[in-house]
Formats: structure tokens, C-alpha cells, sequence
């Protein structure tokens, strides 16, 4: 059966960071299928013929986020910032090995993704992930609860949370939505999220 999730946002096929955790399967049984994300793409340049304009492109875009990485590892403020960098430098490699042509991380997201952990300090570290078009994307999940953030590369994230229903155990409360870094918790409450995807005290 397909679950909430994919048919939150269908179509998304995430990259995962199965070969650092090859014992931590953070989904679970849900599963994604493949579709394009919303297109966010770059209109195309009357110099995209040319190969050097666009290496150079890519070696500058390259530098810009192997810099937002590097801020990140040695951030005072960023909670778990040795291990998110690792992650990042991780799926960075992984996606230009596989394509030396492609973005490896979107700069912009990967911009969006730094404010967030400097407006949020006190993060558990979450599993990282990429979309097809190589924005972050990140998931925490405890027991039956989980709480995934996309960030878009200009400044907005489209988030889900699924947590139990207590009044009602045989249904779970699902709350979805498209909404800029600085407003996401005053959508969805910090109090159902200590322990898990924020560190208690």
C-alpha cells in the first residue's frame, strides 16, 4: 500500500544515505516513486553551447558549496555540525562521481538549509537527503512519528508531520504545508518535537 508520505508528495525519489547507514533504514516501509519535483530550474542561457562557460559555472557553483559546507563544520553554534558536514560532503561526492556534470547540492538550497540550522541550534541530527534536483532534504523520525523538511532553493521548504492521534489511536494526525524557515514552527508545534528532532533543554 502507498503510503502518506509518497502521497504527500509524489513523485520524489530521494538519494539516501544508505552506504554510511547500512544498518538504518529511516523510512522504514515508505516508499517513493519517481516523478519530476517542481520545476525550479534556471531558464536556459543563449551560452549554454558552450562548454567552457559552463564549466566554469559548474567549478564556481562547485566552490560555493564546498564553502557553505565548511561554514557548517566549523560553526560554534550548529548543533551536530561535524556529522551534517560529513553528510553533506558525502552526497556531494556520491552525486558527482555518479554525474561530474551535475550540481552535486543545489548552492541556493543548501543556502536555505544553512540559515535553518543557524536559526535552529539545538537540531538532532537528521538523515540527509537529495531530490532530483539536487535540493536537501531532510527527515527525522521516531517510532510512528516523523517530521521531513524540502528546502527550495529560494528560501521556502514544503514540510510533513505525521505524529498519533491520542484521542483517536486508530488515526494519526498528518499536517502538511509550504512555508518559509523562520515561520515553520509556528506552524507546527515545538512541544511535539523535543526529543527527536529538537534536544531536550
Amino acid at each position: 500500500m502507498m503510503s502518506e508520505v509518497a502521497a504527500w508528495q509524489p513523485g520524489i525519489k530521494y538519494m539516501l544515505l544508505e552506504s554510511l547507514y547500512p544498518n538504518i533504514n529511516p523510512y522504514g516501509d515508505i516508499k517513493f516513486h519517481d516523478a519530476s519535483t517542481i520545476d525550479q530550474s534556471t531558464p536556459k542561457s543563449r551560452y549554454n553551447d558552450s562548454p567552457f562557460t559552463q564549466a566554469d559555472l559548474l567549478s564556481t557553483q562547485d566552490d560555493q558549496v564546498q564553502s557553505l559546507i565548511y561554514q557548517i563544520r566549523k560553526s560554534n553554534i550548529i548543533s551536530n555540525n561535524e556529522r551534517l558536514a560529513t553528510d553533506l560532503y558525502t552526497l556531494f561526492n556520491i552525486t558527482k562521481e555518479e554525474n561530474p556534470a551535475s550540481l552535486g547540492i543545489s548552492v541556493d538550497s543548501l543556502s536555505n538549509f544553512y540559515d535553518f540550522l543557524q536559526l535552529y541550534t539545538n537540531l538532532v541530527n537528521p538523515i540527509l537527503s537529495l531530490s532530483p534536483d539536487y535540493n536537501i532534504y531532510a527527515s527525522w523520525r521516531s517510532k510512528k512519528k516523523i517530521f521531513s523538511v524540502h528546502f527550495l532553493p529560494k528560501g521556502g521548504t514544503h514540510f510533513v508531520h505525521f505524529r498519533p492521534n491520542k484521542r483517536q489511536p486508530e488515526h494519526k494526525i498528518r499536517i502538511t504545508g509550504t512555508c518559509t524557515i523562520d515561520s515553520l514552527f509556528d506552524i507546527i508545534e515545538p512541544s511535539s518535537l523535543i526529543g527527536w528532532v529538537f534536544n531536550e533543554g
